[in-house]
């Protein structure tokens, strides 16, 4: 990956992703990705475990945004969690709340730009 505009992520390597994320491919062409699921786990019946795996996975998203320069990664995977606890109409558990809390230390902000993002697109939210 390289950095350029801080607010567009670029997947130069899709192999450099962590294990959190997952691809699909089209089908007429393996060779290119159709998408990028960014938050692609699933909650296990432990609450201490999913919140030892999100921490885990959080320390891997630091790893990723210190090889590439990109923080906004970073935004696309909280985007990504927040559409998918929308989607399976649930709150936030011990996984996504142990890879915020891992996350915050060193992006403070990344919640706050995507809210910004959010609101900025649905303007009508703020009513």
């Amino acid at each position: 990956m390289t950095a350029q505009n801080p607010d567009v992520l670029i997947v130069d390597r899709t192999s450099d992703l962590p294990t959190f994320c997952a691809l699909a491919f089209r089908d007429d062409d393996p060779s290119v990705v159709s998408w990028i699921d960014f938050w692609a786990v699933e909650p296990c019946s432990s609450i201490e475990t999913d919140y030892l795996r999100g921490r885990r996975y959080g320390e891997e998203a630091i790893r990723h945004v210190r090889a590439t320069g990109q923080h906004v990664f970073i935004e696309c995977v909280l985007m990504f969690m927040g559409i998918k606890l929308r989607q399976r109409n649930r709150c936030a558990g011990g996984l996504e709340q142990g890879f915020i809390d891992r996350v915050a230390g060193d992006f403070p902000g990344a919640t706050d730009k995507v809210l910004t993002r959010l609101l900025r697109r649905y303007p009508r939210a703020l009513n």
